[in-house]
């Protein structure tokens, strides 16, 4: 399924660099409630709501005068969320190639109420390990986490406290990402990064060679696997 445009524009690297730009900007400021925070907390919000009728119209989508950059409760608060659930649950596959920037966009687009089930961030978590350093010895208890996880997205319903989920994925096979889509309701997002793009930023960011080797493997691995 291809990508809708307001979510493959929050994907392009123009945008990307102008939330950035906004939030390094705004020296950690709420532009609502004025607080001080870590700009890695804040959300660049645009004024003026992105339709599918402005997304590609740049005066709109990418000038720095319609975006404010908001902390998580008053973001929460434009979009009425309140840290309460609003209607119905949304579970968003955020799929893609190693180095693609799947983890990136969940992070531009997610709230402090929304779950990420991130298998790498998971695994770091447990043990003394780099972004790309999997240690056997705790595989096994970072899926089974993970899994938890999926079950509470699974089983949650109404009784939930959180908004939204956001799984973070590789699946390049078609099949597999039917039956996640199916057995959990989600919507999947495509993060199309090419693969020469996402072995340039892995060359750009991995200085040892013997990880290097071994992440630009998972690359070629996924887009040989991959079908739509």
């Amino acid at each position: 399924m291809a990508l809708d445009p307001i979510h493959a524009f929050y994907c392009k690297k123009d945008y990307l660099t102008l939330a950035q730009s906004c939030k390094i900007k705004s020296e950690g400021i709420c532009a609502r409630c004025g607080g001080v925070f870590d700009i890695n907390e804040l959300r660049p919000h645009h004024k003026i709501e992105l339709t599918l009728d402005n997304v590609d119209d740049p005066k709109i989508a990418l000038n720095p005068d319609n975006i404010e950059v908001l902390c998580h409760n008053c973001h929460n608060a434009v979009h009425r969320r309140f840290g309460n659930v609003v209607g119905s649950k949304h579970v968003y596959l955020v799929h893609g190639s190693p180095c693609s920037g799947k983890t990136s966009y969940v992070e531009t687009v997610a709230t402090r109420d929304d779950v990420i089930v991130d298998l790498d961030k998971i695994h770091r978590s447990i043990c003394i390990c780099g972004l790309y350093d999997k240690p056997d010895a705790t595989k096994a208890i970072a899926f089974n986490i993970r899994n938890m996880l999926l079950d509470e997205i699974y089983t949650a319903g109404t009784r939930r406290k959180w908004q939204d989920a956001y799984v973070i994925a590789t699946m390049p096979d078609v099949y597999e990402r039917e039956r996640f889509v199916s057995q959990y309701g989600a919507e999947p997002i495509h993060i199309a990064t090419s693969r020469d793009e996402c072995i340039r930023r892995a060359k750009q960011d991995i200085k040892r060679t013997s990880v290097l080797d071994a992440v630009i493997g998972w690359i070629n691995n996924y887009w040989q696997r991959y079908s739509e």
